[in-house]
């Protein structure tokens, strides 16, 4: 199964709307979760309500990896297209074990890592886990569309 298009969470919808989640100017980072994860849950609006990260070590980090995000027109001129660069992971010093999905969060609190960060989308990058093993790569490519697009 290639991995699914990313869905939005509820209270994102609102963030946007009200300016909490400034498509501009806010940080973005990726976190990784396992399949025991409740990450798709769409009615979970912070980091807090997340259970079950892949775990810190191996050149992962629960405070996520940076996204470069930026807008770009689409296929018509009316078309608005919001991307990030393509992210690359890579396990190094041991396994990056039970990887199942993708999470996008909106660096809203006072650190990276900060559990009132608000979520902003989900994916399953797959249809069961896998591990990344040392010097192993996994490369996030959103979609020639990017993460999401305006119409």
């Amino acid at each position: 199964m290639a991995a699914q298009a990313f869905k939005f969470y509820n209270m994102a919808k609102e963030y946007i709307c009200d300016g909490t989640i400034d498509l501009d100017t806010t940080s973005f980072d990726l976190h990784l979760y396992q399949s025991t994860s409740n990450f798709a849950t769409a009615t979970l609006s912070t980091m807090t309500g997340v259970t079950n990260e892949v775990a810190s070590g191996n050149n992962y980090t629960q405070a996520g990896k940076a996204l470069t995000t930026t807008w770009a027109t689409g296929a018509s001129a009316s078309e608005r297209r919001f991307d990030a660069t393509d992210l690359v992971v890579t396990a190094s010093g041991g396994t990056l074990a039970n990887i199942k999905a993708a999470v996008i969060v909106a660096r809203t609190g006072s650190s990276a890592n900060d559990g009132a960060n608000k979520l902003l989308c989900y994916a399953s990058l797959t249809s069961t886990q896998f591990s990344l093993t040392d010097t192993n790569t996994l490369t996030v490519q959103f979609s020639a569309n990017g993460v999401f697009e305006l119409n």
